[in-house]
């Protein structure tokens, strides 16, 4: 407790509780934790309940959720294992017997696939935030032959990572058929006035189903392949675009990491390749932390960028470690001592995946003694 108090009297902790108290009556900005989000209305207008997965892992739940805090649309969040990594609940797959997510229910009507989820709400929810999807004319039909080009940007990806190089005598093709249709889309994002595919202020619909994949390929690309996208140079309005999803509380809250996504890609997509060579070599001392000493140097033009709008600096980043120790070392103390537990007997396809794994109780008390000298440091330095 007098941990706990000493985090909670810091300016970091103070707005971090906050944050907590709303997100429990559905307000606030979004976060993973959330499970209501009214944005100021009654709960009784809530309609739709959005199932996605328990880790934020998946990319079409991401830009399905990231279209409901676009919209502001009152919703409630059921979180469900992807398969990689647990079992779901026999109630869901009851409701949803495929078991894929993302799915909605909206007045107990099942909705699943991604793209016609967020076609739905956009008309359904005409009069909530901006609208995603142009109704007819030009602006429609570019809509329509953007994503028929993210379609091609997703194949030549996975020919990219997923594939060895040199298969079948293809040498650089694959690489060289994925830059050309990542310039392709640099192009298409240069010839509009502001960051987005279709103009204005506010992305639309095609923004969001290209985000989720962008992300995952700025890591794994780079991962595999050698190949940075970010900050290269190469693709400035790309860069352009990334910057203005950055400034978003709706991308702020569902975006990963370049470590996270390199290890939840090959459970979800199978396995990448890695090609050989310094730049391979080098991305991956930087995002398997190889190279990760204290204290960090990282900045806006570090091989994974750490940007203004996620950058409150070293002593806020100690104190958000600290408040989320203090409020969790338990749960964290029983986990970590499941590395001298017994392991579940049911094994699931991602490596580290195994939720039926029972704590060693025996040194619980000794890691929890631990965390707790941890956060004294975390606050103290």
């Amino acid at each position: 407790e007098a941990l706990r108090d000493r985090v909670l009297a810091t300016a970091t902790g103070s707005k971090l509780k906050k944050e907590n108290e709303l997100r429990e009556v559905g307000e606030g900005p979004p976060h993973t934790d959330c499970t209501l989000r009214l944005f100021g209305r009654p709960e009784s207008e809530i309609r739709v309940t959005l199932y996605r997965d328990s880790a934020a892992w998946c990319p079409y739940c991401q830009k399905v959720w990231m279209l409901f805090e676009e919209k502001k649309i009152p919703y409630k969040i059921a979180k469900i294992n992807m398969r990689s990594y647990g079992d779901k609940p026999d109630w869901f797959l009851k409701k949803i017997p495929s078991g894929l997510l993302p799915v909605v229910e909206i007045d107990g009507q099942i909705i699943t696939e991604s793209l016609d989820i967020m076609q739905i709400l956009d008309k359904m929810y005409v009069d909530h935030g901006p609208q995603m999807v142009p109704i007819e004319g030009p602006e429609r039909e570019l809509a329509v032959q953007h994503l028929k080009l993210e379609r091609k940007l997703f194949s030549d990806w996975c020919g990219l990572v997923f594939r060895p190089s040199g298969l079948f005598g293809m040498g650089d093709s694959s690489k060289k058929s994925f830059v050309k249709t990542l310039t392709t889309v640099d192009q298409e994002l240069g010839s509009r006035p502001g960051p987005w595919f279709l103009g204005g202020d506010d992305p639309s619909l095609v923004d969001l189903q290209y985000i989720s994949h962008v992300e995952r390929m700025l890591a794994s690309a780079l991962y595999w392949k050698g190949l940075r996208i970010r900050n290269s140079g190469e693709f400035p309005n790309i860069d352009r675009w990334l910057d203005a999803f950055e400034l978003r509380p709706s991308y702020q809250a569902t975006k990963s990491d370049y470590y996270t996504h390199v290890r939840d890609i090959p459970p979800q997509y199978g396995d990448g390749y890695f090609d050989v060579g310094p730049e391979v070599t080098m991305a991956r001392e930087t995002i398997e932390g190889g190279c990760w000493r204290l204290p960090l140097s990282v900045d806006e033009d570090s091989l994974e960028p750490l940007t203004a709008p996620f950058n409150a600096g070293e002593e806020a980043a100690r104190l958000e470690a600290a408040f989320k120790l203090v409020n969790n070392h338990l749960a964290v103390a029983e986990f970590a001592a499941r590395g001298c537990g017994e392991p579940g007997k049911k094994r699931f396809q991602a490596p580290l995946a195994d939720p039926y794994a029972t704590p060693n109780e025996k040194y619980v008390p000794e890691v929890d003694a631990l965390l707790r000298k941890l956060v004294q440091t975390l606050v103290d330095d």
